[in-house]
Formats: C-alpha cells, structure tokens, sequence
C-alpha cells in the first residue's frame, strides 16, 4: 500500500486550486541535487520491440499493467518481488499502477501510468537509454518519470531509506519498461 501513496499523492496534486485542471503542480521535492544526470543507467536485461509491436501506454487496461514487468524480470533489474497488484486511485482520471513488494525487506516498486504532463514533477533530468526522463528522490523513495503520448510513464522504487541506489533502479525499469511502449 505505501507503494501506491506516490500515485495517490500525483493523482490528487492535479486537482489543486489555482492550477489548470488535471494538471500537474510541482511539489517542493524532499531533497534535491543540482547534478543532471547525463549517462543512462544500464540495465541488466533489455527490451526493445519493433514500433509495429509497442503498445501505448493509454491503451494498456489498468490489468494488464502488471504485464510491463513480470516478477522474474524485476529479480533481475531490481530485487526479488512478489507478482504484482494492479490497481486504480484517484479519480478523473484515475492513477492506475502496478505495485509490487519485494519478498523480503521493505522495497517496493510501483509502475504506474499517469496523465500526460505528470514528467514535469521531476526534479533532475535522467537519461533513460533512448528516452528522457525526470526523477525526484524522497526519504523513503525516488521516481522517474518519463513523458509520452497522451501519458507518463511513473516508476516508483521505495525504500525504508532512499538513495541514489533506488534511482538507479528506478531509471533501470523505466528503460525496460519504455522498451514495449509506443512513443
């Protein structure tokens, strides 16, 4: 459930008054770093199916997130989870996501798909192979968010205590992730 706060808080910063309805805000972030990240993460294992075969992300059905990244895939890009629970928040429209809670330990990681704009609540540019992306670190997670059409792409990696190692896991699923999405 702490997995899906991040999706919770974004959906609901899209319906603050004096902003334009369904968009984003930018929250201060919990902490903040003055470098760009300019070389990509490397992943473990890669993804990257013909544009004929990609889906868009606003066409992917709330249960069908959780096919992005299988169980196995995430063992190896980022640590041992449970399958995946799909789920809505929020409301119009809703944030839907996939969360899954590693085996052991208190990590998480949330792929979720939220409406487009949502990659302006990053804070520090993240190369993301062959896409751009922003990423916020917080205490206990960091986020990399990366726009497409019509949708962003949000992945959460949460932590008792998040540091650079959760971004750079965060930025490993995105790019494998972003390997079966049209943009």
């Amino acid at each position: 459930m702490l997995a899906l706060a991040p999706v919770l808080g974004l959906a609901v910063a899209g319906c603050a008054p004096g902003g334009e309805p369904g968009a984003p805000s930018r929250p201060p972030a919990a902490t903040t770093s003055d470098e760009t990240s300019s070389e990509s993460v490397t992943p473990s294992i890669t993804r990257d199916l013909p544009p004929e075969q990609r889906r868009p992300l606003t066409a992917i059905p709330t249960n069908e997130l959780c096919g992005l990244v299988s169980p196995d895939e995430l063992a190896r890009l980022a640590f041992p989870v449970e399958p995946g629970t799909a789920r809505e928040v929020g409301f119009d429209p809703p944030a839907r996501g996939c969360s899954y809670q590693a085996r052991t330990g208190d990590q998480s990681v949330l792929v979720a798909a939220q409406p487009e704009g949502y990659a302006e609540l990053g804070t520090t540019p993240v190369n993301l192979g062959s896409a751009q992306g922003e990423q916020t670190l917080h205490a206990n997670d960091c986020t990399v968010f990366a726009a497409l059409p019509g949708a962003t792409l949000q992945v959460v990696v949460g932590a008792g205590e998040a540091d650079a190692e959760q971004c750079d896991t965060a930025q490993a699923v995105a790019q494998y992730v972003l390997g079966a999405l049209a943009r």
